[in-house]
């Protein structure tokens, strides 16, 4: 029976198709010793964000066929090691779409209602007076600046477009001039500092690569309205932090929804949780039920394919397929 590595449950239904299949090693306390003695063993990792595959751990995984990340981004594990090792790596990138696009909806929301705000002042201090001196902003008509328009982004636009009557400026040099998306309230925007200086809404859906690290810094901070709202659901070093804090701070942009950080976890005295224009959650915003469903079940599908000799239908590094482990 092959032997499969968790580092953090997966959903039931993903986990119990998993067990009908291979033998489940489960550590789930972040015990370097026994992640290491275990990969140096198993047939396969199915690895969160936390289970750093590097060129070290790979390196030591000898019997190691197949690499899986339940979600979207595979930052956390080193492909051009993993290539060189003929290792696959595979990924559910169709498996956060909708609880992510939704929970960007959400933070939208709070932060043009400016609920987080209002309801820690009444139901911390008591403070009903509140509704005469705070004043939120209607997204009909507002124009939301997508940076990066894959699965999630486009949904994103899907509802805001369609639910919130929001025009829809997109920039991203990889998009696909011809899908439907553009019909109605959607361009195009070929300058990234046209967009930052003409939407309200800025949200950010771009992966974390050596080239899009601190893509977001203080000059573009500078370039957006002063009454812009600033989202983050994709990941946290995509973003200069310490520029972000003085941002809002200095009433550069009006707030901020983030559930992603430069360092994770973040240090519990982060500034950015002391703000009082912004709202925070802990890099779960693809973690509903079906969410996790969806991605688990994606992930262990494309383990159990590579075990089986067979290609999966979602692949990081498609090169290695014909001189992958077997």
């Amino acid at each position: 029976m092959k032997r499969v590595l968790i580092d953090r449950p997966l959903h039931k239904k993903a986990l119990a198709e998993l067990e009908s299949y291979a033998e489940v090693v489960k550590i789930y306390n972040d015990d370097k010793k026994a992640l290491k003695d275990s990969i140096k063993t198993v047939d396969a990792v199915i690895c969160s964000v936390a289970l750093k595959m590097t060129e070290e751990m790979i390196s030591i995984a000898k019997n190691l066929r197949v690499i899986g990340r339940p979600g979207v981004g595979y930052d956390s594990v080193d492909i051009k090691a993993a290539t060189k090792e003929g290792i696959p790596v595979v990924y559910a990138p169709n498996g956060p779409t909708e609880s992510v696009a939704e929970h960007v909806i959400a933070f939208m929301l709070m932060l043009a209602k400016k609920i987080e705000f209002v309801e820690r002042a009444l139901r911390k201090d008591g403070d009903f007076g509140i509704r005469t001196r705070v004043t939120g902003m209607e997204l009909k008509g507002k124009t939301l600046g997508l940076i990066g328009a894959g699965r999630i982004g486009k949904r994103v636009a899907e509802i805001a477009g369609a639910g919130l009557g929001m025009k829809i400026h997109i920039y991203d040099p990889f998009f696909d001039k011809d899908t439907d998306l553009l019909k109605g309230n959607f361009s195009l925007v070929a300058d990234l500092n046209e967009l930052l200086e003409t939407s309200d809404v800025i949200s950010l859906h771009i992966p974390y690569t050596e080239d899009t690290e601190k893509f977001i810094g203080k000059q573009e901070f500078k370039r957006m309205k002063k009454e812009a709202i600033f989202i983050n659901t994709a990941r946290g070093k995509i973003v200069d932090e310490q520029a972000l804090i003085e941002a809002l701070k200095n009433g550069e942009i009006q707030s901020a929804g983030l559930d992603v950080y430069e360092k994770e976890p973040p240090d519990p005295d982060n500034p950015l949780f002391k703000l009082d224009n912004t709202v925070v959650t802990p890099h779960l915003s693809s973690f509903t039920d079906d969410g996790k469903m969806k991605m688990g079940m994606a992930v262990v599908k494309g383990v159990i394919d590579v075990l089986e000799g067979n290609y999966p239908e979602f692949i990081v590094n498609s090169e290695v397929w014909n001189k992958r482990r077997k």
